[in-house]
């Protein structure tokens, strides 16, 4: 979000949430397609991310993955360019991996008819036969990934290091990098799938930028809250209601975003993409 990181409502006002007290485990682990915690873990989510975007064409799952795409390239080069950016690299490397599997495995269980959390559902349902704009489904994908899966992602691979460390200042730099890939993804997306949301995300409009900028990062704050109330639950049930609300929290803001439909819009938004491919 370039033009909104130079806007004085862009404070970053999460960096001064201290992180709440929580245990040393867990800890980063081997996960798929990081077995060894490197860089290359990342490089190897931009192949899947653009191998998925070649797939599904103008399916309007595509804008989320190409919204994921453009993201994670952001972050890839970022690193290149500040190796030293996050204090703990390795543990947003393997974070990195891990967030991607469950995205990748939503998508599966999905297309196999599996059950999948309810804000992917309505996210999803939406994306095959919704008459929304390519921004709504953006949202619809940011809040399921984010809202509903980041919080059992992150609480997954641990909050502190082994010597009692929080990992909260990386977690909220993440957001500098959500800043500066907010235009590249616009750009993305109304290139391929929907010329509304350069109208609608206009860069020319830095309070429409710093708006969603500041949704996001408070669903970043709350993602942290949330992960730490799962690895403080004292039991198996205090655990579960945890995530029955995390779960259902996602599933409201999905209903509200789905809400809005425009008969006739999705076979504009099909003629667009098959015309600019």
């Amino acid at each position: 979000m370039a033009a909104a990181s130079k806007h004085p409502a862009n404070v970053q006002w999460e960096e001064f949430l201290p992180a709440l007290p929580s245990p040393t485990r867990p800890q980063p682990h081997a996960v798929p397609n990081c077995r060894r915690s490197r860089v290359g873990c990342i490089d190897t989510e931009i192949r899947r991310l653009r191998a998925a975007q070649r797939r599904l064409g103008c399916d309007h799952r595509a804008v989320f993955d190409t919204t994921y795409l453009e993201l994670t390239r952001t972050l890839r080069a970022t690193l290149r360019r500040h190796p030293r950016f996050f204090r703990y690299p390795k543990y947003l490397y393997t974070e990195d991996a891990l967030f991607a599997d469950v995205y990748f495995n939503t998508l599966r269980a999905y297309r196999r008819g599996r059950p999948v959390p309810p804000a992917w559902r309505i996210a999803l349902d939406t994306a095959r036969s919704g008459q929304v704009n390519a921004g709504q489904d953006m949202l619809l994908g940011i809040n399921a990934h984010v809202q509903n899966d980041m919080p059992f992602v992150v609480a997954a691979l641990g909050l502190r290091t082994r010597r009692g460390a929080t990992r909260k200042p990386d977690h909220d730099r993440v957001n500098l990098i959500l800043d500066r890939a907010y235009e590249p993804v616009v750009r993305a997306v109304a290139k391929r799938y929907d010329p509304l949301v350069s109208t609608t995300n206009a860069s020319w409009n830095p309070l429409d930028d710093a708006a969603g900028l500041e949704m996001v990062k408070e669903w970043r704050e709350q993602v942290w809250r949330n992960a730490e109330r799962l690895v403080n639950a004292r039991s198996a049930s205090e655990r579960q209601q945890i995530a029955y609300q995390i779960q259902q929290n996602a599933a409201g803001w999905a209903r509200g975003m789905a809400a809005p439909q425009t008969p006739g819009y999705r076979a504009q938004r099909d003629a667009y993409c098959a015309a600019h491919r």
